[in-house]
């Protein structure tokens, strides 16, 4: 291949480039546009949901009694009642943190993270590592303008 081949081909592969990048940021315009309408449309929806929601646990909290058995009253829509429910809310995490330190209580976890800095600098020591290796030497690249991607 001359270089003059191989200008014609970065310039090919620039292009296509340009068309992906128009086309995905075309549709990425769409959906956010999209995602704000059905906002828009579901926002007062949702806020009469909310509200007859609290009505109906109201009801639901107030008259206890009506729902000793069954425990719920089933319409052709579905159900509604009292359920016994045993599961943990946490209300504030940072607090939570705090007094499970303070009593020493093993339930925080830790999540394991390799420190790749760390890796390299053992391996430039001569420290033998399964599973990892420097690499060096030269990779093919090319950088599209980015005037043309804009």
């Amino acid at each position: 291949m001359t270089v003059e081949q191989a200008d014609q081909l970065f310039r090919e592969i620039a292009l296509l480039t340009v068309q992906l990048n128009r086309i995905s940021t075309g549709y990425e315009f769409k959906i956010a546009e999209l995602k704000a309408a059905a906002g828009r449309e579901t926002e007062p929806l949702a806020a009469e949901l909310k509200k007859r929601e609290q009505e109906l646990t109201g009801y639901i909290l107030a008259n206890p009694e009506r729902f000793i058995k069954p425990r719920q009253h089933v319409t052709e829509y579905g159900k509604y009642g009292l359920r016994q429910v045993a599961g943990l809310e946490i209300t504030d995490e940072e607090a939570v943190k705090a007094s499970v330190r303070l009593q020493n209580i093993p339930a925080l976890l830790v999540v394991e993270k390799l420190d790749r800095k760390a890796l390299e600098k053992a391996i430039s020591e001569g420290v033998m590592l399964d599973g990892c290796e420097m690499r060096r030497g030269e990779i093919a690249s090319y950088t599209v303008a980015k005037a043309l991607l804009e």
